[in-house]
């Protein structure tokens, strides 16, 4: 969840005395210290069987448990490297470390710093899930790696390439959370170079769980008044890191006073480019990146809380009244023509034996328009409805049908209270099931979720169709689901932990979809559009090509649908699953939309949806990424299946009939 204050702390590459350096750095108010955990001045003895001779670092009793439990993130000494090609070093370096992580889970630190320096760190990762396995403390492992590799800057020289450069610590990063299962107790800590890179890499990084940053003091630079300052891209990097919850570490020589680069920290942050009056930001602040069920309100009424909330979107309902508005201003439109018709053909009128308003043809000129909002929860449709009737100076007959029995003794309440001198009426009962007349010129449903079809719109109007009138409106007209693939390991964990279990739960659990507001992710391409639905829809033909009806003499429908969306992959990356957004088409040119680029501003009501891959894929540049989805529906249920297919890998069929996750109807 994004930090409302940024957390910084101190780097002490060599602290003689412990407690001294952690006093120095509370009282410049940074939060916690770095250190090593090994005291330059003791050396590792090592027994062939991994026990040490004698104590290799200092007494814990230098500092109290509360400061190492919480003040204190240790470094593994940086020359330990387990995977080393010398079996001998190997060996020496995994007892060292495995001795260093021992004493690590006695000090319960909140963090162990360790750094990586290759792609190989297979034996690193069987270590620590050793660690993992038989540690109790809840201590997170931050994995430092360079932003930029300079050794492979140097080989890049010769043909003036230096992408290799920047991707090579990505890989080194990558390839270890891989081994490590894509924990998420396992997190990077990136070192800012001066030279920074392109801004394609930088957002990849943004999809990553960088815990913290390390700024090098050399990157400041003194302002005229000597106070030490940042590049503007640098500046950029540092918010975009500390939005995404990372912490910021300031390292290296004093080229100022410690308390100054904390100050420009603070002070960089309340001056960052943020939207205070966005309701959304405001709406989603703590709720980031956490994974939420999608709603089932047909097969669940919803309660109170949930109305509640959704009721307060400062967006929704005004263009839901705009879109109501201009429908019965095109009723009245056709209303006036039809008068003109009707008074020019004479001939007709004179010949009707009997004039009756609405009857034999004769256009009612007073007759009310009725608008029938189905799923009228407590009402906000309702009070849209009679707003856009008062802006129109339309005569308007309100049916309110909803199935919630106590959303049912709210709008009660309402037509008594607040809407005695109007025309409303309340009809408790399911859209789907019940007949009334006379028909309504518009049907005004809010029946969308976060992936637009997902609780059951199409089901609940299709079934509704009977309601409205022929040539009537729907509002809703049209929305359609989108998808983009994303690189989020923290999201992919989230899931994959959301319900814990066996092997199976968590099988399942990769198989949902996740109403979540993203924030640590990286889109690895465009988004695209998946299925499209539109109201009133058109029913299934028979052979003979005429429209198959039911029992009522209602146009029988079909909702499944099929679809493949390929992509291009522009970046090396590793996939995690997909973003899922909607856009709806109200009626006219009235939109919602949660699509990225088009998203209405302001809008609270839907979070997008994560849809996880049960194994991450690495996808290389130039790649096409190809998914299939199905929406598939049987006479109780709605369920999706998907797969997908980067060159000769193809990933298991996810949800196979409805197994892990399912729409109720």
């Amino acid at each position: 969840m994004a930090q409302q204050e940024i957390s910084c702390g101190l780097d002490y590459t060599i602290a003689p005395d412990l407690q001294a350096c952690l006093t120095e750095a509370l009282h410049a108010n940074y939060a916690f210290i770095v250190s090593q955990i090994v005291h330059p001045r003791f050396r590792l003895s090592s027994l062939p069987s991994g026990n040490t001779v004698g104590g290799f670092t200092r007494s814990d009793m230098i500092l109290s448990p509360q400061d190492w439990n919480s003040r204190v993130v240790g470094r593994v000494s940086g020359y330990l490297d387990p995977d080393s090609p010398s079996p001998i070093v190997q060996k020496r370096h995994e007892d060292s470390l495995n001795e260093e992580l021992a004493y690590c889970r006695g000090l319960g630190l909140p963090a162990v710093m360790l750094s990586l320096h290759s792609r190989k760190s297979n034996n690193l990762a069987r270590i620590l899930q050793t660690y993992f396995e038989t540690s109790h403390h809840p201590t997170l492992i931050w994995t430092s790696v360079p932003m930029v590799c300079h050794r492979t800057m140097r080989s890049c020289d010769e043909d003036n390439s230096n992408e290799e450069a920047w991707n090579e610590p990505w890989y080194w990063w990558t390839k270890f959370h891989e081994c490590m299962g894509w924990d998420k107790r396992i997190g990077v800590v990136l070192e800012v170079s001066a030279d920074l890179p392109s801004k394609d890499v930088i957002n990849r990084w943004l999809g990553e769980p960088v815990k913290a940053i390390v700024l090098p003091t050399s990157l400041f630079h003194n302002n005229k008044k000597g106070y030490p300052v940042l590049s503007r891209a640098h500046q950029q990097v540092v918010v975009s890191m500390v939005e995404r919850d990372a912490q910021v570490i300031v390292s290296g020589a004093r080229r100022s006073n410690i308390v100054y680069y904390l100050q420009y920290l603070y002070r960089l942050w309340k001056r960052r480019p943020y939207v205070v009056d966005d309701p959304m930001l405001s709406y989603a602040r703590g709720w980031e990146d956490f994974l939420q069920t999608p709603l089932q309100p047909l097969a669940d009424n919803l309660d109170t809380h949930t109305y509640n909330v959704f009721e307060k979107d400062p967006v929704k309902y005004d263009q839901y009244q705009k879109a109501i508005a201009q429908a019965l201003s095109d009723l009245q439109m056709k209303r006036k023509e039809d008068m003109k018709i009707q008074e020019e053909d004479s001939a007709v009128v004179t010949n009707v034996k009997e004039i009756i308003p609405g009857k034999n043809g004769i256009v009612d000129n007073d007759r009310p328009f009725t608008v029938m909002v189905l799923g009228a929860g407590r009402g906000p449709l309702v009070r849209a409805t009679l707003n856009a009737a008062d802006i129109t100076n339309c005569k308007v007959k309100v049916i309110a049908v909803e199935k919630n029995p106590c959303a049912v003794v709210v709008l009660a309440a309402q037509v008594r209270e607040v809407w005695r001198d109007r025309d409303v009426t309340v009809i408790p009962g399911d859209m789907r099931q019940i007949n009334l007349s006379p028909k309504a010129d518009i049907i005004v449903s809010e029946l969308l979720g976060s992936w637009g079809d997902n609780e059951l719109s199409p089901e609940c109007l299709d079934g509704a169709a009977g309601l409205l009138r022929p040539g009537g409106i729907s509002i809703p007209r049209e929305y359609k689901s989108y998808v983009a693939p994303i690189c989020s390991p923290r999201l992919w964990a989230a899931a994959r932990a959301a319900s814990p279990g066996n092997a199976q739960q968590i099988e399942k659990n990769l198989e949902t979809l996740w109403v979540v507001y993203m924030q640590n992710k990286h889109n690895i391409a465009e988004t695209k559009p998946v299925f499209t639905f539109e109201h009133p829809s058109e029913g299934i033909k028979n052979q003979d090509g005429q429209e198959v009806t039911d029992y009522r003499g209602l146009k029988v429908t079909d909702n499944r649908r099929s679809t493949t969306v390929t992509w291009e992959v522009k970046q090396d990356n590793v996939m995690h699953g997909f973003g899922g957004y909607f856009d709806c088409v109200l009626y006219g040119k009235e939109m919602l939309s949660i699509v990225p680029d088009t998203h209405s501003p302001g809008m609270i009501s839907w979070f997008p949806v994560f849809i996880p891959i049960r194994t991450p894929l690495r996808v290389q540049k130039g790649d096409t990424i190809s998914a299939t989805f199905w929406r598939c529906v049987n006479s109780r249920r709605v369920w999706y299946e998907w797969i997908v297919e980067v060159n000769n890998h193809t990933t298991p069929l996810h949800n196979p009939n409805g197994r892990s996750s399912e729409m109720l109807l």
